[in-house]
């Protein structure tokens, strides 16, 4: 290629450059330099084709580890961690299990707990009340605990002036939540005492079955069934001598309306309550369940159980004789007394742990933005979790080992299937 005469002032390499007359050819040495970076660029080329070792190969990146199609978008790059955090106006505290102790390459997605306080109370408070924020992480859940709406301090539910308010903020940080952390959607649970045990209680039917189940102690008997819910496992837990949320039903605080906030009064002014036992068998006829047994688990505590239900939903009530209003397991609260002999703690996390999974969850949506979480549905459904047998036990699980040893009895001829 010719050279204009612009190209013999191009710079030459190094800070200095030799002096050339106009018009004379440059120095013979920049050729040569020309050449000899040719001759080096040759021999690299060369080098490459013979097999050289010290050549730094590409290798093919294969695709990203499927993700299972229940897994939350949160799967992705969530950022929520453990720690204080706030959502639409209000504060809630998470616990994420720490699993890289057991395995550093554990990192798929995990189940969820909301657990919800009583009237007056705080997410703190029911954190450590209900210790549902160290023993769920433990067993490794992720544990959310939301406070109620400032000036409130609880929980509105249906029946009550603007009574599905409080379950459309829990849907909505549900759907935070996924965002943010790395959830197994067909493992979301929640758990509530008193106040917060009627709202989980109404997101069976306020979240149309996306709760795989609930854990009501002293509060089942707040909200009522609806005509046909998603099937999803209940366990509750209530005293006999309650004086707020009253075992036999009537009206709370035994009549002393005065203790009731104005944002509760329910909208037909009417405050009685059907007692706890026809709660429990209300879900038990709203689930189709065909047979119910009881068992004595702890001296003073019994155990009544619908089972045979519609898709293996199962409702088990535990009332404990004398209790008052109380988290069993816990200490008392001012309300009556409490007890040792079953923790209520302990057989919520089983409960969940060993429960059938979400049901529906063949048919969940995949989650968008997460790689593999749109394969094939129907072909890698189970993992062996929450799967019953025959029988409607979990197949491959060991009995839970929370409670004593149970006294079973006959089927109970009193019990509304």
């Amino acid at each position: 290629m010719a050279l204009s005469p612009r190209d013999h002032r191009a710079p030459a390499w190094g800070p200095h450059r030799a002096a050339t007359a106009p018009g004379r050819r440059p120095p013979v040495r920049r050729a040569g330099s020309r050449v000899g970076a040719l001759l080096l660029a040759g021999a690299l080329v060369a080098a490459c084709h013979s097999g050289d070792p010290g050549t730094i190969k590409a290798t093919p990146v294969g695709p990203a580890p499927a993700v299972p199609r229940w897994a939350s978008i949160g799967c992705a790059g969530g950022t929520i961690t453990t720690g204080r955090h706030r959502f639409q106006g209000r504060d809630f505290l998470v616990k994420v299990p720490d699993r890289r102790r057991k395995d550093p390459q554990d990192s798929g997605p995990m189940p969820l707990i909301l657990d919800l306080h009583g009237l007056g109370s705080s997410g703190f408070e029911q954190a450590v009340y209900g210790r549902l924020g160290d023993a769920g992480p433990a067993r490794g859940f992720v544990v959310v605990e939301p406070d109620g709406a400032p000036g409130r301090a609880g929980w509105r539910l249906p029946g009550m002036p603007d009574g599905h308010a409080d379950i459309g903020y829990v849907s909505a940080l549900l759907d935070h939540l996924e965002k943010g952390l790395c959830l197994d959607r067909r493992r979301e649970f929640a758990a509530g005492f008193s106040n917060g045990a009627g709202l989980a209680t109404a997101l069976v039917c306020g979240l149309g079955g996306r709760l795989a189940g609930v854990a009501a102690v002293s509060g089942l008997n707040l909200t009522r069934p609806c005509a046909r819910p998603t099937p999803t496992t209940i366990v509750a837990f209530h005293g006999t001598s309650d004086p707020v949320v009253p075992y036999g039903g009537g009206e709370p605080f035994g009549g002393r309306r005065s203790l009731v906030p104005s944002w509760m009064v329910p909208a037909d002014g009417s405050f009685d309550l059907p007692s706890v036992s026809a709660s429990a068998a209300a879900w038990g006829r709203a689930f189709s369940c065909g047979k119910t047994v009881s068992a004595e688990p702890a001296s003073g505590v019994r155990r009544r159980t619908w089972t045979a239900c519609r898709r293996d939903a199962r409702v088990d009530l535990y009332t404990v004789s004398g209790a008052g209003h109380a988290w069993p397991g816990s200490l008392a609260v001012g309300a009556g007394p409490s007890t040792k002999k079953i923790d209520a703690t302990a057989v919520t996390l089983d409960a969940f742990a060993n429960g059938v999974l979400r049901h529906g969850f063949r048919h969940l949506p995949p989650t968008a933005g997460v790689t593999g979480a749109d394969g094939p549905r129907g072909t890698d459904d189970h993992d062996g979790i929450g799967e019953r047998d025959a029988g409607g036990e979990r197949a491959g699980r060991p009995p839970a080992p929370s409670a004593p040893p149970e006294k079973p009895t006959s089927p109970d001829p009193n019990a509304s299937p």
